[in-house]
């Protein structure tokens, strides 16, 4: 029997999600600024959000990157003894690079470079609910070659093939021997595709469709230490202090589309709707080599809990506004559905439906081959229930989150 850890740690209080789960929705500093809507061929960007966009970028060569700064809090609170509890989370510094090259005037290649999925959460040592988390870190790089073909002036397709590496750690208390668990793994792997279809029907109308693959990152022997008193190892229920473990990690698939029109020569909108495949995940499991920690009757290396995660979707609606040549003004709103139901709502993942206003400049310099993009995003989550009777966890959450981008695009030619 294949042994596996359902490691779908669900954080959100430090990235911009996109349609809940783990989903860090910052791969574009331009599409950042406008609710990370989608259907935009400026530059290599285009790449992560649908790659067939790269085959109408207007240069033969397009280099874009961009990093950000996401600062950002998850908030508990027990109704009934109003016992209150906040997150103390570090600064996460997601991440993207693309490039993107014309070929022939037909066919068009690219790479990107994106952090998409993660999170970082510290809840503290000594909170209510150290049994279940008291820390977390997850971390996932994309590596993504594209290729795109432009049948004619309004239509291309393109597909990319995704290599994912990824790590992950998780630390929680054992209050019942004093102890702790610390989980580790470094060199999660999966593999995935891209694909996308992107039209330009008429001058003013940009319509981008496209679809991105779940991806399984297999975990194989990570490290499990216990830290618990001396005189409990080698006991029957820590046969050691240095466990291992093998597992998966899924990755939610996600389908969007995405439309752009251009109402005037300076002033265009923009409009996303997002679904991801969070259904996939029903249950969390932690299967250890040796350790007998677990809460499964017929095999105590084995610990689970039902999750029973839903499809969720995204709304999204953004606009560019250039009251110059050069610089370029930006806005937009965003919807976000989380894909947890009240039952099963935890502190492993503290969950919301999440509404966001985004913002940004963009400022051209030497005829538009460099441009510079700034964005700044404000989200707050609407407070949820909490009424979880597996772990016997009730209350009220909420969160917020405030994200500041620099990115910066060279179309030399």
């Amino acid at each position: 029997m294949k042994k596996r850890i359902f490691l779908l740690i669900l954080f959100i209080t430090f990235s911009t999600l996109q349609a809940g789960g783990f989903r860090v929705s910052l791969q574009g500093v331009r599409q950042a600024a406008m609710a990370h809507t989608s259907a935009h061929t400026r530059d290599a960007s285009v790449a992560f959000f649908n790659p067939a966009g790269i085959a109408f970028i207007p240069s033969k060569l397009s280099i874009s990157a961009g990093a950000f700064g996401v600062f950002g809090k998850a908030e508990y609170q027990n109704i009934s003894t109003l016992y209150k509890a906040e997150t103390d989370n570090p600064v996460s510094t997601p991440m993207a690079f693309n490039i993107a090259y014309k070929a022939t005037d037909q066919l068009s290649v690219g790479f990107s470079l994106t952090t998409p999925f993660g999170s970082a959460v510290d809840w503290g040592e000594n909170w209510a609910g150290k049994d279940l988390v008291t820390s977390i870190e997850l971390r996932s790089f994309f590596f993504q070659p594209t290729v795109a073909y432009r049948f004619n002036d309004w239509f291309s397709v393109g597909v990319g093939y995704i290599h994912a590496v990824g790590s992950v750690n998780l630390q929680k208390a054992i209050s019942a021997v004093d102890g702790k668990m610390i989980l580790e793994d470094k060199d999660a792997t999966g593999n995935g595709f891209n694909l996308g279809m992107y039209f330009k029907p008429t001058k003013n109308l940009d319509i981008s469709i496209a679809y991105r693959s779940r991806i399984d990152m297999d975990a194989v022997h990570g490290t499990a230490k216990f830290e618990v008193p001396q005189s409990l190892i080698g006991s029957d229920l820590f046969a050691t202090a240095d466990d291992r473990f093998n597992g998966l990690l899924p990755l939610a698939s996600e389908f969007t589309l995405g439309l752009t029109y251009r109402i005037l020569p300076k002033w265009s909108i923009s409009a996303d709707w997002n679904a991801s495949g969070w259904e996939r995940y029903r249950n969390l499991v932690f299967d250890f080599e040796q350790n007998k920690v677990g809460n499964d009757p017929k095999d105590p290396t084995i610990s689970s809990s039902p999750k029973n995660y839903k499809t969720s979707y995204s709304f999204r609606f953004g606009t560019e506004y250039l009251p110059t040549e050069d610089l370029a003004l930006r806005l937009g709103y965003y919807h976000d559905q989380s894909p947890v139901k009240d039952e099963y709502w935890n502190p492993e993942t503290p969950s919301t439906d999440n509404n966001a206003v985004t913002g940004g400049i963009g400022y051209s310099f030497f005829n538009k081959k460099l441009m510079l993009d700034l964005t700044g995003i404000y989200y707050v989550g609407k407070p949820r229930k909490v009424a979880n009777e597996f772990y016997n966890f009730f209350g009220e959450a909420k969160l917020s989150s405030f994200m500041v981008g620099f990115g910066l695009t060279w179309n030399p030619f």
